[in-house]
């Protein structure tokens, strides 16, 4: 096997740790980090999992995922950080959004041999799936389908 098709198997990530779940996402995912001190909040409605922030001269949807993916059951974390997350799904027309995050993400780098599915009861429309990662569980997020929910809540 060549160098380029071994490196071509291996994936960079960023683990997000978020309130009680981690996140794992693209690295090319994530626009920036962020701290939250300062950063002025926004209510959206009736919506528990979604408010607005301002970001570099933008108003930015922001997701609480925790509350998302499980119904909101779990109380709200503002965290300590703002992970910028670049759109994905350009039906939905949202070019960043903003995940809390309580903590720094670290960079990690994956191949198949890494990922072990668990086995879940969470059948969140928002949730593709959750992996073992060494011993920590993380969630992989449906951005899609959580992108969709943002357009859907501003029109």
């Amino acid at each position: 096997m060549t160098a380029q098709a071994q490196q071509a198997q291996f994936i960079h990530c960023m683990l997000i740790p978020l309130q009680k779940h981690y996140l794992l996402l693209p690295n090319s995912s994530i626009a920036e980090v962020i701290p939250r001190t300062g950063v002025i909040q926004e209510q959206a409605g009736d919506a528990t999992w979604l408010s607005f922030i301002d970001w570099q001269q933008q108003r930015l949807p922001l997701v609480y995922l925790e509350n998302l993916l499980t119904d909101g059951a779990e109380p709200q974390s503002a965290g300590n950080k703002l992970c910028i997350v670049n759109g994905i799904n350009p039906d939905a027309d949202i070019d960043y959004f903003a995940i809390p995050c309580s903590g720094s993400p670290q960079l990690i780098t994956l191949n198949q041999a890494a990922l072990h599915l668990t086995h879940d009861d969470n059948n969140s429309p928002y949730l593709h799936c959750q992996i073992k990662i060494s011993n920590k569980v993380a969630l992989i997020p449906n951005l899609d389908q959580i992108e969709a929910s943002i357009r859907d809540q501003q029109d």
